[in-house]
């Protein structure tokens, strides 16, 4: 009877105890948010790449670019970098220098232009029809000595890359006379004979490319003669002069570069410049036979 009292018990307590839930699985609802939040984090993840290489575009962060005025400005201009805009606008030029062909400014916006598309043998021909048109502007002179120095520079660039291709490809033997028959037949074969003629004729190039630079700058300095910006013109000339002389070798570079450092000391003697052109004149006149100095 004991143990029947104590089994009815136990089924008591088991009866009032609370049964454990079972955990019931997530709802078509839950699975669907989750499903979504996966999906909306992936979108999430490409957009912001997105904004960071759009800022990278924009901005031009580590591109060296202008930014986003650049990118809208070469959309507007064409993908070649506004190359049909610039042929619009020479054609505009032209027409407006063949109604007023003594406008100075044409000639010199007209150069830029020519520049822009590499083309620097049009702009010297603009700049010295505008100077034909105009022979006392000083803004045509000058911008006609710096396009002829440019072109002098872009003649050195060649020579120096034909000399150095003949160098690389000069086929004699260390201590072979060239003069002998074998040292002859080493540098007569055909690729060095183009070679050199090429080297020669960059050479000869360069030799004239400076001397209508310094030729140039000599008309800027005649026109400038008299005004605010003949020291600076004059300094130009002396330089161009001294580089001409490293290529063309003719005492005539070297009387020009003395008479411009001459003219400069005497419109400005205490200038910033002066000790240098005294010492520079010096060491010219060095050259000179004693009856030029």
């Amino acid at each position: 009877m004991a143990r029947g009292a104590a089994q009815a018990r136990r089924k008591q307590a088991a009866q009032t105890q609370p049964k454990k839930k079972r955990q019931a699985a997530p709802s078509w609802e839950e699975q669907l948010f989750f499903s979504r939040l996966r999906r909306h984090a992936k979108v999430m993840y490409v957009l912001l790449a997105l904004v960071f290489a759009v800022g990278f575009v924009a901005f031009g962060v580590g591109s060296g670019s202008t930014g986003i005025s650049g990118a809208l400005q070469d959309l507007f201009n064409g993908s070649s970098g506004g190359g049909s805009s610039v042929d619009s606008r020479i054609k505009s030029d032209q027409k407006k220098l063949t109604e007023n062909p003594s406008n100075a400014a044409l000639y010199t916006d007209l150069a830029t232009l020519y520049q822009q598309k590499n083309e620097s043998s049009s702009a010297i021909r603009t700049l010295e029809a505008g100077a034909k048109a105009n022979p006392k502007n000083l803004e045509i002179l000058g911008a006609l000595a710096t396009a002829y120095r440019q072109h002098a520079e872009a003649a050195r660039t060649d020579a120096q890359n034909a000399q150095a291709a003949l160098n690389s490809t000069f086929f004699t033997q260390p201590g072979l006379d060239t003069n002998s028959t074998l040292g002859s037949a080493f540098t007569s074969d055909p690729l060095s004979q183009a070679l050199k003629e090429k080297a020669s004729s960059s050479f000869s190039k360069l030799s004239t490319a400076y001397s209508k630079a310094e030729s140039a700058y000599g008309r800027a300095a005649a026109a400038a003669r008299g005004t605010s910006g003949e020291a600076s013109a004059q300094l130009q000339l002396a330089s161009i002069a001294l580089e001409a002389l490293n290529y063309t070798g003719q005492l005539t570079e070297v009387q020009t570069a003395i008479l411009a450092y001459k003219r400069y000391l005497a419109i400005d003697p205490h200038g910033p410049n002066a000790a240098q052109a005294k010492q520079t004149i010096k060491q010219l006149q060095a050259y000179l036979p004693k009856s030029q100095r």
